[in-house]
């Protein structure tokens, strides 16, 4: 790229033209639009043909052509030129003949392309529209899988050859290929068009074009499987979804969706073998960002066999809206994963049961290796030691790996408690011991969340603040139950047994409930001595930010 076209690009792109005119209004000799960098319930983002920028006076954001496709598009710099060159018939490679003449033939070729595609993608509409009013396989197919005719029509589907077509777009909502869903059992099940120059299977990203926005706002994005199970969580009110079109991600997705705001990533592959394999693939691709703090990363518990198009038909909404709550770290996550052979089979005992001890501390070894030093590698260290400590063979190979001290530990073990006599709320307690799991990081998504969790935490360790602490706002459900809990064994038993009681209580439960429990009744020695050498002024930082329920 030359400044001279750079200069011409900056000249005759016209900022105006990159916006649907259905979304502006005239003022003057200016537009008005609704600034997409805030909540802009009144359009305040000026579009200024004169100066050829937009800016907006209430955030005061603003930008040039080059700029704006960048942020709506996810666009490098170097790419939002060559697109914008693109559009204006601007040839970046002037001077050189040859490279002129390969340059309009890919020009002529991608517009050929495009308006073949806005042709198939009509006609395959059409014949699946015969069959919303009329009847016929695509129509139930759609049926059986709870996507309504209006959805179908919203995501423009189509019909064709035996299969039901899903358009797949590129972030700015032209269509350049297609997705064939079989209808009646060929193979494969899915089927996506061959790749040219408008289509890559690894450099697009299934609904990011409708759900950016959200993205941007929200810094999250969830990542499922299919095409379909993306159309499904949008109907449903999960707007943040987008689906990968398979059980692999490639960095240029990844780039797509870093480049359009991501920030923390709630992965929710299927429940099954080669969803939980795909799951471990992407944690181990992204654990550069993961351990740079330049992303977040949570997986979603879907039941054995089970996706999440299918849980949301079967159990609505809310059953998502609570796996998403309650998603877990992606380092506790790599943790129960690794330990999970402990409660199977394999450990009946003799040879069998040492090899696979022997296996899992190797994979433990590698893990801390992976880690730097600090509370990442301290929580991986005390999960994989509890969950090694008490087998046969002990932990003796993995100390060595992660160099573990008493300090690097953290608290001792809390003494176990009697919980015979102690009325416990909510529903009785299942009559299967679960595995106690070490400080798990429970991702919270908003400030509110993080300071009700601290509420929970301090009502705990602090007995003095726990009058106060209760006449709180608690709105996160999760946090709430964990209180209840907290309060109803806090009146059974003594003050300094509750932490060891609530990690009894939490290892009978399941899911966001036990996982907060375990994280506020041992957050880490620590954490403990500074609330209570000075638990007012938590309690102070926690009624000023939540805002006490007055009599």
């Amino acid at each position: 790229m030359t400044p001279a076209l750079l200069e011409r690009v900056r000249e005759q792109a016209r900022i105006e033209e990159l916006f649907d005119p259905t979304e502006l209004r005239k003022a003057g000799r200016e537009f008005l639009t609704r600034c997409p960098w805030h909540d802009d319930r009144r359009p305040s983002l000026t579009v200024s043909p004169a100066r050829n920028r937009v800016h907006c006076f209430v955030c005061g954001q603003g930008t040039d052509a080059i700029g704006w496709l960048q942020d709506r598009q996810g666009l490098s710099f170097q790419e939002a030129v060559l697109e914008l060159a693109q559009r204006c018939g601007i040839s970046p490679v002037e001077g050189d003949p040859a490279a002129q003449q390969r340059w309009e033939q890919e020009r002529r070729q991608r517009r050929e392309l495009l308006a073949r595609r806005q042709r198939q993608r009509l006609r395959f509409q059409q014949n699946l529209e015969r069959q919303l009013g009329k009847g016929g396989p695509a129509a139930e197919l759609l049926r059986s899988r709870g996507l309504s005719p209006e959805t179908a029509r919203q995501w423009q589907l189509g019909f064709a050859d035996g299969r039901l077509l899903i358009p797949l777009n590129d972030p700015s909502g032209q269509c350049v290929g297609f997705s064939g869903r079989a209808l009646t059992g060929q193979l494969p099940k899915y089927r996506n068009s061959a790749g040219d120059l408008l289509f890559q299977r690894n450099g697009l990203v299934f609904g990011l074009d409708r759900a950016a926005e959200v993205i941007r706002r929200e810094s999250t994005a969830l990542l499922v499987e299919g095409p379909l199970d993306g159309i499904q969580l949008h109907q449903a009110g999960f707007c943040h979804a987008v689906a990968c079109l398979g059980t692999s991600v490639s960095p240029l997705q990844l780039q797509l969706l870093r480049r359009h705001g991501l920030r923390h990533l709630l992965i929710g592959f299927d429940g099954d073998s080669a969803g939980r394999c795909a799951t471990a693939r992407l944690l181990e691709q992204l654990l550069p960002q993961l351990l740079s703090g330049e992303l977040t990363a949570a997986v979603l518990q879907l039941p054995e066999g089970q996706d999440a198009d299918g849980l949301v038909r079967s159990q609505g909404a809310a059953a998502l809206e609570g796996l998403i709550a309650g998603a877990e770290h992606w380092l506790e996550w790599r943790l129960a994963r690794l330990l999970e052979p402990l409660d199977g089979p394999e450990m009946a005992g003799g040879g069998a049961c040492l090899d696979l001890l022997q296996r899992i501390e190797r994979e433990g070894q590698a893990l801390l290796q992976s880690l730097p030093d600090g509370v990442l590698r301290r929580t991986a260290e005390r999960r994989l030691e509890q969950g090694l400590a008490l087998r046969p063979s002990g932990l003796e190979s993995l100390a060595m790996a992660g160099a573990m001290s008493s300090a690097a530990l953290g608290p001792v073990a809390l003494p176990p408690v009697a919980l015979s006599s102690v009325a416990l709320p909510l529903a009785a307690l299942p009559s299967v011991a679960l595995p106690l799991a070490a400080l798990p990081l429970v991702p919270a998504t908003t400030a509110r969340q993080r300071a009700e969790r601290r509420v929970v935490c301090l009502f705990i360790h602090a007995p003095d603040c726990r009058d106060p602490l209760l006449a709180l706002p608690i709105t996160d459900p999760a946090c709430r139950a964990a209180l209840d809990w907290a309060c109803n064994l806090a009146v059974a038993v003594a003050e300094d047994q509750l932490p060891a009681a609530l990690l009894q209580v939490a290892g009978q439960l399941g899911g966001s409930i036990a996982a907060l429990l375990r994280q506020a009744a041992a957050p880490g020695e620590e954490v403990v001595q500074l609330l209570r050498r000075d638990p007012q002024a938590e309690l102070q930082a926690l009624m000023d930010w939540l805002e006490p329920v007055e009599d």
